[in-house]
């Protein structure tokens, strides 16, 4: 199976069975309704989205200023060869993106969030993303930082609706993406071009 076949399973993994799980719990445990859901089940769905828009925003501007420290190059550089090696591009971005965005706050935000709170929920998140390696510290520091954004996007659940969380995931992910793959120096310290990956 090549690179991209691998992105494509993967994203629908994440979309249908992350995202069909968490729609799920959703409705059977925590009295959420086909309703409801699609139609704003806290706030309306353009309020939500312009909330989700709003922090996904503010979220994505820390994290990339993050990026840019230098003892934090390795964290970039580690994003970049991934990418790189499954030869993404802007299709695979949007798609990665929106399909986390959405599989992964249903499942997190919505199925799991209402049993552990929001602070568990996003040390989970992270943790399960492989953020807290304590034997990598980049990484680790950048996790670190992720879980209060992670509660972030629990709260926007909590306060406003799936839809402002799901923006705000897929907004951090494509500009996150598309800067680490864009960039033709490596932005995080050293004026040398990154290493290709064959």
């Amino acid at each position: 199976m090549s690179g991209r076949h691998r992105i494509y399973l993967a994203a629908a993994v994440t979309l249908f069975g992350m995202g069909g799980l968490g729609l799920l719990l959703m409705i059977v445990f925590h009295e959420q309704t086909f309703s409801n859901f699609f139609h704003g089940e806290k706030q309306p769905v353009l309020l939500q989205l312009l909330y989700g828009a709003l922090y996904g925003i503010m979220a994505v501007l820390l994290l990339l200023r993050l990026l840019r420290l230098r003892f934090l190059k390795h964290t970039g550089q580690f994003f970049r060869k991934l990418l790189l090696r499954y030869r993404v591009g802007w299709l695979e971005i949007i798609m990665i993106s929106v399909s986390a965005g959405v599989g992964e706050e249903l499942l997190f935000r919505g199925g799991i969030q209402p049993w552990l709170g929001i602070w568990p929920t996003a040390l989970i998140f992270v943790a399960l993303h492989g953020y807290l390696n304590p034997r990598d510290h980049a990484v680790f520091i950048y996790g670190v930082v992720m879980i209060p954004i992670a509660a972030g996007l629990g709260w926007l659940y909590k306060e406003s609706g799936i839809w402002a969380a799901a923006l705000a995931h897929t907004i951090i992910d494509v500009v996150l993406m598309a800067r680490i793959l864009t960039r033709n120096q490596d932005p995080y310290a050293t004026g040398k071009q990154a290493d290709p990956v064959g």
